[in-house]
Order: C-alpha cells, then sequence, then structure tokens
C-alpha cells in the first residue's frame, strides 16, 4: 500500500480539505470519545478519498493492502458502503452482478458471485422481498438461488409494463404461452440453464461467468425486439 506515492498525486488543497475532515471529524462530540470501530472507518474512507484505496478494490486485495482478516476487510466495506450507497445505486450494481457475475450450476442453480458485503444484502433483501430462499454455506461470497426462483427475482426489478413486454418478447421467441409473468418467466429461465448446463462427454458443463448476461440483459431492460432476436436461438 503506496500512501506516501497516493498523496504525493494530490493537490494541497485536496490533502488540506482531507486533513480538515478527519480531524473534525475526530473531534466530533468530544475529542477522544469515538468508537475504535469509528475511527478505523474514518480511516478507511480517508484512504479511500485519497486514492491509497480503490473504491472497487476485491475483498483479498483489502485484506492484503490493510493487513486485516476477512471479516474486519467485509465490516470495512459494509459499513462505508451501506452509509453511501442510495437504494436506486445498489439495485443498479445488483443488476450488474446479475449481467456479469452470474452463472448456472446443473441446471438447477443460479450463482452468483458478490463480493460487496452491501450489495450482497441487498440482492438478499430482494430475494426474501420475492419469498425465494437463498443459499451461501459453501462461500460467503457466493449467492445461490433456485434457477425457479431467478423469475422472481427478475420480476421485482420490471414494472407492469416491461413484465408485459418481456411476455410478448418470449412468446415470439418461443411460442411460450403461460399468461402469467412468473410462470413464464420459470419456463423461459429452467430453458435457459438447461442449454448452458448440457452434458457433454457424460460431465456437467457449466454456464461460464457473465455469459447468461446475453440473455439477462433484454429482460432486465424490458426490450421486446432484443428478447426475441437474441431468445430465438435459445428455441431454435
Amino acid at each position: 500500500m503506496d500512501i506516501a506515492g497516493a498523496l504525493n498525486k494530490l493537490e494541497t488543497s485536496e490533502l488540506q480539505a482531507l486533513l480538515g475532515r478527519l480531524l473534525e471529524e475526530y473531534a466530533q462530540p468530544a475529542f477522544g470519545v469515538l468508537p475504535k470501530r469509528e475511527v478505523d472507518l474514518m480511516i478507511y474512507r480517508t484512504l479511500r478519498d485519497a486514492g491509497v484505496v480503490a473504491q472497487d478494490t476485491p475483498l483479498y486485495q483489502l485484506m492484503a493492502d490493510l493487513r486485516v482478516s476477512r471479516s474486519k476487510a467485509r465490516n470495512l466495506m459494509f459499513d462505508l458502503e451501506i452509509r453511501q450507497t442510495q437504494s436506486g445505486q445498489l439495485d443498479d450494481q445488483v443488476r450488474s452482478v446479475i449481467m456479469n457475475d452470474s452463472y448456472f450450476r446443473d441446471a438447477n442453480w443460479f450463482v452468483l458471485e458478490v463480493e460487496n458485503p452491501v450489495v450482497q444484502a441487498h440482492l438478499r433483501e430482494i430475494c426474501r422481498r420475492a419469498r425465494v430462499v437463498t443459499d451461501a454455506s459453501f462461500n460467503p461470497s457466493l449467492v445461490r438461488l433456485p434457477v425457479s426462483g431467478l423469475a422472481s427475482v427478475l420480476e421485482e426489478f420490471l414494472t407492469k409494463a416491461q413484465q408485459a413486454e418481456v411476455k410478448r418478447g418470449l412468446y415470439r421467441a418461443g411460442k411460450l404461452d403461460d399468461p402469467s409473468f412468473r410462470g413464464l418467466m420459470k419456463r423461459a429461465m429452467s430453458d435457459l440453464a438447461g442449454r448452458f448446463a448440457g452434458k457433454v462427454g457424460g460431465e456437467v458443463m457449466d454456464g461460464a461467468i457473465g455469459a447468461v448476461g446475453e440473455f439477462l440483459q433484454p429482460i432486465l431492460s424490458g426490450d421486446q425486439e432484443a428478447i426475441t432476436d437474441i431468445w430465438s436461438g435459445i428455441y431454435s
């Protein structure tokens, strides 16, 4: 962690602002009364704002840079992100994870790799609202949900108008005819999972991370024409 190098890149006014804010916050509500956790969080935020630690530093890299345990690094990330990030931004980050850091596992599970603890907590809340049970017992950075549950999660992101566009696009792509949006999506997600978890030489070939995003992106944006065009390949 090159603290001196990062600070040398800053203007004097930027350094003064960072130091001034740090000292002012440390003295509130009185000098020396803040809990250690709050002080650690202040220093961590200052390191990020100074460019010493990148905003999107992976969890392992943060552990190595700060020489702290995994739980300590996750707590720092969570405490800072939860205070700085708005709900709409979290929705966008969950969408990004779904499109770029997800894959199907043996046609039964949809797996997402979510290192950011706040984004993961937000994803779990979306799943809870959709009554989808998730599993992270194997790896705390992985969130697994049933393929059928993915349909319910996607429904949470779409307005009624977008759902209608998705239904029309899927009807045209695969001659699917389930009248309910959730039923239609469950069938479509099952068909998509089957595409990525086809058997080759007797071994299950899992969907590669990010590869399923091509099919999920037009659904998340409610783009009927793109859905028809891209999903036609599933049913050809």
